[in-house]
């Protein structure tokens, strides 16, 4: 299971020795590094995350996208260049990308190799394969690749700097590749990149919701096009497409509760949050609240019918309204955000504030770009903020679509 990545032209190949069991065996028990880092991907990366968790290190990953007050705050309280003395974990990733204060999630090698072992069942992928790394590795749908690869004794492809997706799935042709809606569609915007994905054995789709439509386009395109439904808790994949149905990865059980809320539960599973110099465990016998709402057929296929709070997708990327607001109030911004519907994206966000004051200056320092609102609109005269929510979201389809 020697070789792991292949960066490109010009660039550094990356060499892996044994397996991520071996990696696990030889973690360091006692007391660990946490490590921090916040960079886009690179050969440079995948060495010096290999070589952390080789070490024994525990390694904590920021958005790259994040400003670099936001992630530096994030990365503090991950206890970045403390020593981790609780119980054994090897990486620390955030859940959400809107805000400086996102959960995080502690995993162990043992659930990424689990994840790993699972995800290769469903979908083969082993030597001589390549998967075009197209995700940020402080996505654990990002770094779940680097754990699969090395498991399988496959190879993961990296685009070079900069390169356009479409060019990098020309160039490369890999034979898998993870996408999200935003991507895929893209991708089906260019011939010569549809064509590369025909030639893809699996190319699986994921990251929050897809209208029907693309999803159909991209079958009618020839492409094995695999659904995916996941979360950073479960170390990516929970269900995966399997003869047109998603159903639960071997090893994960799925269940719903009166109101309809899906819980999960098995080896990928998360230790914790990380809080402090301790992990909150949020577990009910094992099983752990995903806070999506969702149906189980009765031969096992799941449909997340959407969330239980106000957390909603844009382009692939979480964005939680309520921590938006908060980013902006740092700064003394008073904002209600709130989704409007966005055929590329799926979502968008747009800001509420007293006379409609634009803040852009503002949201450009404390917020990554796709949780930066893309229109300011005056707020109605009320201090209900909270039930209005429901209403400021028609209210913000209908002030746009007149401006449009």
């Amino acid at each position: 299971m020697g070789h792991l990545l292949d960066a490109g032209p010009g660039t550094a190949r990356v060499e892996v020795r044994g397996s991520v069991a071996e990696l696990a065996a030889r973690a360091r028990p006692t007391a660990r590094l946490r490590i921090g880092f916040h960079e886009p991907n690179s050969p440079a990366l995948i060495q010096q995350l290999v070589d952390a968790l080789d070490a024994g290190a525990i390694p904590a990953l920021a958005h790259p996208r994040w400003p670099k007050d936001v992630a530096a705050d994030a990365l503090r309280r991950a206890g970045a260049d403390e020593p981790w003395r609780g119980a054994p974990i090897a990486t620390l990733l955030f859940t959400s990308g809107s805000t400086a204060a996102p959960k995080i999630v502690a995993h162990t090698l043992d659930a990424h190799l689990a994840a790993a072992r699972a995800s290769n069942e469903r979908v083969p992928y082993g030597p001589g394969d390549r998967w075009l790394l197209s995700l940020p590795l402080c996505h654990v749908g990002g770094l779940s690749l680097l754990f699969r690869t090395v498991f399988a004794g496959a190879t993961l492809v990296l685009p070079d700097p900069e390169e356009p997706l479409a060019a990098a799935v020309t160039r490369t042709r890999p034979t898998h590749l993870s996408l999200v809606a935003t991507q895929l569609r893209d991708l089906l915007e260019d011939p010569a990149s549809t064509e590369a994905l025909r030639g893809c054995a699996a190319v699986l789709l994921g990251g929050g919701p897809c209208p029907e439509a693309l999803v159909a386009r991209a079958l009618d395109a020839g492409i094995a096009l695999r659904r995916t439904y996941g979360m950073t808790e479960m170390g990516s994949q929970i269900a995966t497409e399997q003869a047109g149905r998603v159903v639960a990865l071997p090893g994960v059980e799925v269940r719903t509760d009166a109101c309809e809320q899906l819980w999960v539960r098995g080896p990928s599973m998360f230790s914790g949050y990380l809080e402090g110099d301790a992990l909150r465990r949020p577990f009910d016998d094992g099983w752990f609240a995903t806070g999506d709402l969702a149906e189980i057929a009765d031969d096992g296929a799941i449909r997340v019918l959407g969330r239980r709070d106000h957390q909603f997708v844009s382009g692939g990327e979480n964005v939680r309204p309520e921590a938006v607001e908060a980013a902006l109030a740092e700064r003394g911004v008073e904002a209600v955000i709130v989704p409007i519907p966005d055929d590329r994206y799926g979502a968008r966000p747009v800001a509420f504030t007293a006379g409609g004051r634009s803040h852009d200056d503002v949201a450009r320092a404390r917020l990554p770009d796709y949780a930066r609102p893309v229109a300011w609109l005056e707020l109605p005269p009320t201090r209900a903020i909270k039930p209005l929510r429901a209403e400021l979201e028609k209210l913000a389809h209908t002030l746009l679509r007149r401006r449009s």
